[in-house]
């Protein structure tokens, strides 16, 4: 095995290395109500595309979301997705908030982001998978599958 070789192992192994972020999310419950939802942000460089974040509100069941990783990166900066998932920024009046909502079920979760801890962790994911280099670790029949079957399907 050569050097370079070697060095790309490393990389790889030092990606899946990566330490989750563990944060306690601001959830709107109301006008002007809050409550603290001890929060997860995971990332698997073998799902390169995606960040996967665990909620795990106290008296009730945890709940998972896959969010994609440039959505939520963009989000951090300015106004970031169309449908589910939609990540944005008020830069008029907070530089070091940004917003999560989630539309689910006929229902919707809005959560507040801290934009330096977020944004800190999300910049060492791609320091570990680039962007642009994604594609060159995803097998795509076996995401695609997950994506749409869900955990544990197989590819058809």
């Amino acid at each position: 095995m050569s050097g370079e070789h070697q060095g790309v192992k490393a990389q790889h192994s030092a990606a899946r290395t990566l330490r989750p972020l563990s944060l306690c999310l601001g959830q709107m419950t109301g006008a002007l109500e809050w409550e603290d939802i001890p929060t997860e942000f995971r990332y698997d460089p073998d799902r390169p595309l995606l960040v996967t974040i665990h909620f795990a509100p106290v008296g009730a069941p945890p709940v998972t979301w896959h969010v994609g990783r440039d959505l939520l990166h963009e989000g951090l900066r300015t106004t970031s997705g169309m449908g589910d998932v939609q990540v944005w920024t008020d830069h008029h009046t907070d530089r070091d908030t940004a917003w999560l909502q989630i539309t689910a079920h006929g229902g919707i979760a809005i959560f507040k982001l801290p934009v330096p801890e977020v944004s800190e962790w999300l910049d060492s994911t791609y320091l570990h998978v680039p962007a642009g280099t994604e594609s060159s670790r995803l097998g795509t029949e076996a995401f695609l599958s997950e994506l749409f079957d869900g955990p544990g399907a197989s590819a058809r």
